[in-house]
């Protein structure tokens, strides 16, 4: 279930090309995305939560509008911003079809969430590696660490700025 924002759904689509179809097919009912992206607030109704795994998206981490759509081509999953949004999804969607607990309400160890988070990370890159490898686009290169990384500290720039001089 999609709940970004009609703009926004379309770029929760996209990531979720990148699954692989038995894990998109045995997931998708019980997976919820919602983004307060084209909204100052929401409220998760139970009906979302009661038998759903729900992931909320950070408006920062949907592309621009100009890194939108070519008509023809889909989006420009070359651009970084594109494919560490891609990444994103498939990192939470990892969390939520392995059951991962989480510090606040399961007392992990640093090291278990740790554990819990570096397995997230290579699952969703292997997914998304997979997805590229069977495009065939010589101009569709896999994703590194390296690029998560570096993608991961600006989004965390941003998101220190956003509280930056707050009253």
């Amino acid at each position: 279930m999609l709940d970004c924002g009609d703009l926004c759904n379309q770029w929760v689509q996209i990531a979720l090309e990148y699954l692989p179809q038995a894990v998109l097919d045995e997931n998708k009912e019980n997976l919820v995305f919602i983004s307060t992206a084209q909204r100052d607030a929401c409220r998760v109704a139970r009906h979302y939560c009661e038998n759903r795994e729900v992931i909320i998206l950070s408006e920062r981490i949907f592309p621009k509008l100009s890194e939108r759509f070519f008509p023809k081509q889909g989006a420009d999953v070359r651009k970084p911003k594109v494919r560490y949004f891609i990444f994103v999804v498939l990192h939470e969607v990892v969390h939520a079809v392995k059951k991962h607990k989480t510090l606040k309400f399961d007392d992990l160890t640093r090291q278990e969430n740790k554990a819990q988070e570096d397995e997230a990370d290579k699952i969703a890159m292997g997914w998304f590696n997979e997805h590229v490898k069977a495009r065939n686009n010589q101009y569709l290169k896999p994703i590194t660490m390296d690029e998560i990384n570096k993608m991961d500290q600006k989004n965390q720039v941003l998101m220190a700025n956003l509280y930056t001089g707050c009253e």
